[in-house]
């Protein structure tokens, strides 16, 4: 395979050649060889038939020399007479008559040729001596011959290049130069469909190809022009939830305010007026400036912890680049709580394996999450059952487990339980600030929280927070 296609490129010419070339080339090739092998074949043959035609007339001549001989008249200068006019004469070269009881005559250069030889009634032996090889004659038939054959295969090879330029090249350069303008965007490009039949099927193929292109391309112009439309429409709608989201959550947020401060605000107000018309005994005063002083410390405590939720975005120093023992962190926030008055009947189990890996943060902020995930399941089961803390170290990740067997959460409440303000606490007991607080928190710890119910019944917290990355080895201890 690979000898044929070395020789391929060698006869036909180097990828890239136009057509026209490799056309002519292998006309050219085609042509010489036959007409070739055509003159050799003739000459060959006419050579043969002049070989045989000699030696025709050389027997012929041996015979009648042979006959002449034979008779009882023939002598030498008769002998002279007939070998000087057959010498030279179809090639003879020599001739030799050999008579029984008489010297041989030899006329000419006998032994130099091929040998004709004739034998007469008396026993005379006539030898003639053909020189075959003098071509002269037939080179000049040769020369003729290649002559007719050479003008006859220039005239097959133009009429052959004439041909196939007008049939094939012509038709196959329009189709080039139409792809060509084609591939640059022209679509609107067609071919006549003139020609050969293959060549017309060929035209009109690419004709039906590039209205089918047109077809194809008016359709994605629309199709794309539509998808624009679309997505500038899906960018405004999106744009518009964004900011009807951002107004909802201001409105739950100032919903959540004005419910958490309107009420002490108007007990505040209430006992103002009482105490402002000098009608209260002076013991039921001194237990309306208790209140009044209770509610504004609740107020006060409200405004801290929203203004705690809303630096936590910005309080980044205590947790990015820190890094927070997590087994530390639980033991020392499960000892904090224990001794409170909430936990007293409260059953709390660890299950905290002692070579738990670092996270990323700082034990303050895990700690504060931890704590309010404790507080409120001791709040969901009243004081009264079990709560689970797990530590589940992974390869990327620690996850830190809160689970309680109280009720359980709201269903409808659980989709938002992690925006401010929402609580399942009855009014006065909870803000609804914590869990808010614990959701930013572990957002910039990396990390995410998530709640679901268990089965058959409690709630379950589940921090999944990044390991901290291992300390390089060329920094100082």
């Amino acid at each position: 395979m690979g000898g044929f296609g070395y020789s391929r490129t060698r006869m036909f010419g180097e990828a890239g050649r136009g057509l026209r070339a490799q056309i002519l080339v292998a006309l050219f090739v085609a042509v010489s060889l036959a007409f070739g092998i055509l003159d050799v074949v003739a000459t060959r043959l006419g050579e043969h038939a002049r070989v045989a035609e000699r030696m025709r007339a050389a027997e012929a001549s041996a015979s009648l020399l042979a006959e002449v001989a034979s008779s009882p008249w023939f002598d030498l200068p008769r002998f002279h007479r007939l070998a000087d006019s057959m010498i030279g004469e179809g090639g003879v070269r020599g001739v030799e008559v050999v008579t029984p009881n008489a010297p041989p005559l030899a006329r000419g250069a006998p032994g130099s040729g091929r040998e004709v030889v004739a034998r007469g009634d008396t026993g005379v032996v006539v030898r003639l001596y053909v020189d075959v090889d003098d071509g002269a004659p037939g080179r000049r038939h040769a020369e003729f011959l290649f002559l007719y054959v050479a003008l006859t295969a220039g005239a097959i090879l133009l009429l052959a290049y004439v041909s196939l330029t007008l049939l094939v090249v012509r038709p196959v350069e329009r189709l080039r130069r139409a792809s060509e303008r084609m591939a640059r965007g022209q679509l609107r490009e067609s071919v006549e469909t003139t020609g050969p039949s293959e060549l017309a099927d060929l035209a009109r193929s690419f004709n039906d190809m590039a209205s089918q292109l047109r077809t194809d391309r008016e359709a994605l112009v629309s199709r794309l022009a539509e998808l624009e439309s679309t997505t500038t429409n899906l960018r405004s709608a999106q744009e518009q939830i964004v900011r009807t989201e951002k107004l909802a959550s201001v409105g739950r947020l100032s919903a959540g305010v004005a419910h958490e401060i309107g009420n002490p605000l108007a007990a505040i107000l209430g006992m103002v007026e009482l105490l402002e018309g000098g009608d209260v005994p002076e013991d039921e005063a001194g237990e309306f400036i208790r209140r009044i002083r209770g509610e504004t410390e609740r107020i006060h405590g409200i405004i801290r912890e929203l203004l705690d939720f809303a630096s936590q975005g910005r309080d980044s120093t205590e947790i990015v680049g820190a890094t927070s023992d997590i087994v530390a962190v639980v033991r020392d926030s499960v000892a904090l709580v224990k001794p409170q008055k909430a936990f007293r009947s409260v059953e709390i189990v660890l299950d905290v394996p002692t070579d738990a890996p670092r996270i990323a943060g700082s034990d303050a902020r895990l700690a504060q999450v931890l704590l309010n995930l404790l507080l409120n399941a001791a709040d969901a089961i009243d004081g009264r059952g079990r709560i689970d803390v797990r530590v589940v170290p992974s390869a990327a990740r620690v996850d830190l487990v809160v689970e309680d067997d109280g009720p359980g959460i709201d269903p409808d409440v659980l989709p938002k339980l992690f925006e401010p303000f929402v609580t399942t606490k009855p009014v006065g007991k909870g803000t609804g600030l914590g869990l808010a607080v614990c959701h930013t928190i572990v957002e910039r710890l990396s990390g995410t929280i998530r709640a679901e119910n268990r089965e058959p019944r409690g709630a379950r917290f589940t921090l999944e927070l990044p390991r901290s990355a291992p300390r390089s080895t060329t920094e100082d201890p």
